[in-house]
């Protein structure tokens, strides 16, 4: 029986953007003559990395991928739906090789599961479950997919302020890179998780365990869709409000009134002065929140080795799980004890709870270092206390961990390679070779 016996963990320069290679190797060869599996965890960028860096073109780094595969992917996980990470996948280059790659497992949330839509439009009185997902969960995550579509229209309105309208092309469905990813989980290949399901990972990568904590369905948390109690289709009523005054020609006409909390969008909201951008950026911001919030959260563990993985997943999302912590002990004892942390959100402060850092910071003296990798660049999102990475979040986790970030990248590095045993971390930097 083959053994794990090593995890290499690569995150490669793609600006602000995810996208990690997890490959676990093995003391003898699988069924298939391979001593290898390999996991990747997005393909996306929205900004390309700063000058002086590496190009980070989507193609140039699906060619690594395909080079450090050996020409062959195991699982891909895609986190959710925003194109700093998916949008390789509509680049020619990048989209030709991962249909080389073929990957045998495609891992999405279960708000991207295509027969949703046939749910969520089906009679009201018709059987409450399809897939494992509730009508009222199908019908959040088609009003999601309207929502992205309302946006669109905003990147073409005249006169919007050329920030908001670049945060609100951020936003837009990345229709070829779904389709690509419908195509690549085709004939079963395809699994739409939320928390608490078997992830079929496990059954394509031998001793590997994964437990998916997020995110949860609005039945299970409706928390996550941060909807109000009176209001059961939230994202119709504050849609059509936000775009009444986006669309009106008149500046006058009060904005609508959606909350937005902290992130890179709201530095725009308070300081702008024309109503038609100020309500445009609180839509923009809203979806930002909730597209995040359907983010695939993964736990991985091999061997004595456990990796967090978690996208863009902010509270609401993650409220899910810190809920459990005082009742769960072996869940607390997990997420203290993990070896790899992939930061949420790239830097942002609404992504890491307060209360996963105090677990790390009262970690006994005797576990091995922990690692933080975080994909992000500086100057793109946000200003001052909004900035993404912020600076107080950069602080705290160095703090707790090895903090490896693609913006320290500035000698031209394509990626960060970390490896450790499979029987106990920590993990170690791999050096370039000058």
């Amino acid at each position: 029986m083959s053994t794990p016996i090593r995890v290499r963990v690569r995150m490669y320069q793609v600006g602000f953007g995810d996208c990690f290679l997890v490959s676990v190797e093995y003391d003898a060869p699988l069924p298939d003559g391979r001593d290898e599996r390999h996991i990747l965890i997005d393909f996306g960028t929205s900004h390309s990395p700063r000058e002086g860096m590496a190009r980070g073109r989507m193609g140039d780094v699906a060619a690594l991928i395909e080079e450090h595969t050996g020409g062959e992917l195991d699982v891909l996980v895609v986190t959710h739906r925003h194109r700093d990470h998916l949008r390789g996948f509509e680049v020619d280059a990048g989209a030709a090789i991962m249909k080389r790659l073929a990957p045998k497992l495609v891992v999405r949330s279960w708000t991207e599961d295509p027969e949703l839509a046939e749910t969520a439009d089906g009679p009201a009185a018709a059987p409450d479950q399809a897939g494992g997902v509730s009508r009222a969960s199908a019908r959040y995550a088609a009003l999601l997919s309207r929502a992205q579509e309302e946006v669109a229209r905003l990147a073409t309105l005249v006169g919007l302020d050329e920030e908001v309208r670049t945060a609100a092309e951020d936003q837009l469905k990345n229709a070829e890179a779904v389709a690509l990813l419908n195509e690549l989980s085709r004939d079963g290949r395809g699994r739409y998780l939320h928390a608490g399901m078997e992830s079929g990972i496990d059954d394509v990568v031998p001793g590997l365990t994964a437990t998916v904590l997020g995110p949860p369905t609005v039945d299970q948390d409706p928390r996550v869709a941060r909807q109000r109690e009176e209001d059961p289709e939230y994202w119709l009523t504050a849609l059509g409000a936000s775009l009444r005054v986006v669309g009106s020609a008149a500046d006058t006409e009060a904005p609508a009134p959606m909350t937005h909390g902290p992130g890179p969008v709201r530095w725009l909201i308070d300081r702008l002065a024309n109503q038609r951008s100020r309500s445009a950026a609180r839509l923009v911001r809203d979806l930002d929140e909730a597209l995040n919030n359907t983010s695939v959260i993964l736990l991985l563990t091999v061997g004595g080795v456990s990796l967090l993985f978690s996208g863009d997943a902010q509270i609401e999302n993650w409220r899910h799980t810190l809920d459990r912590l005082g009742d769960d002990a072996d869940l607390r004892d997990r997420l203290a004890k993990i070896d790899l942390y992939k930061v949420g959100h790239h830097g942002s402060r609404n992504a890491t709870p307060r209360s996963l850092h105090a677990l790390w910071k009262a970690r006994a003296a005797d576990l091995p270092r922990l690692s933080a990798v975080m994909s992000t660049r500086q100057g793109v999102h946000g200003k001052n206390d909004n900035a993404v990475p912020q600076g107080h979040l950069v602080d705290a986790l160095r703090e707790v961990a090895d903090l490896y970030s693609t913006d320290d990248l500035d000698a031209g590095e394509e990626y960060v390679e970390l490896v450790t045993d499979a029987a106990r971390g920590p993990f170690r930097l791999v050096p370039r070779p000058a």
